[in-house]
């Protein structure tokens, strides 16, 4: 029979969240004059200027080690990592924005690995991986996918989708072999936000989830 826990635990695969940002109402007042617009002009210029810079994509890369399995991902060296396990669930955190105490994020990738998917889900991994690609293309507004490719452990497959403000690239694994494992990698951002990103997100897209000289005797 599937587990309650691990189903659960499925369906908070979500998408990078963002903060609450209200709409402005419209202007009460009347029309500024010629030198309060200009000056609001040069404060908006530099408002821009400053966030184009804060934009930029990160530079500089270190490895982060994926606790307990010692697996390894490239890391902007600015961002923030966060771990936890539920179960069968062992998640991982890697984004531009801190986490810290469940806070969303707007920037960043996010990686699930599933053990045991055949007792806790009722299927296999690639069942599991496929009926969930099928679920995004009905949902989502499909960018491109990409073909199954044979990594050693794992296969992989991918899916980049727009959902409502957000812009998302999958990289989706199963296990090779036997191997009774799935791995769900999100990586996503804004859509304004997107191509100063994307290629961090195809640098982070590879990475090792399992250092097996951990587990040889």
């Amino acid at each position: 029979m599937p587990n309650n826990r691990f189903e659960r635990t499925t369906q908070k695969l979500r998408k990078p969240a963002s903060s609450n940002i209200g709409h402005p109402h419209p202007y009460p007042y009347p029309y500024p004059s010629h030198g309060t617009m200009k000056r609001l002009l040069t404060a908006l210029l530099l408002l821009i200027s400053c966030s184009a810079f804060a934009q930029n994509p990160p530079s500089e890369f270190v490895t982060q080690v994926l606790e307990p399995t010692g697996g390894k991902i490239a890391r902007p060296k600015d961002w923030f990592y966060a771990e936890g396990q539920q179960g069968p669930v062992y998640t991982w955190i890697l984004s531009r924005e801190d986490t810290t105490g469940n806070r969303p994020y707007t920037t960043g990738v996010r990686i699930q690995t599933f053990v045991g998917v055949k007792q806790a889900a009722g299927k296999t991994a690639k069942d599991f991986i496929l009926d969930f690609l099928g679920t995004k293309k009905k949902e989502a507004k499909v960018l491109r996918t990409c073909e199954e490719t044979n990594q050693g452990l794992f296969t992989r497959i991918c899916l980049e989708t727009e959902e409502g403000p957000y812009h998302i690239l999958y990289s989706l694994f199963w296990g090779s072999n036997g191997l009774d494992v799935a791995v769900v990698s999100v990586a996503g951002t804004s859509k304004n936000l997107w191509d100063a990103y994307a290629s961090t997100f195809d640098k982070m897209s590879t990475f090792e989830l399992i250092d097996m000289k951990r587990f040889k005797k």
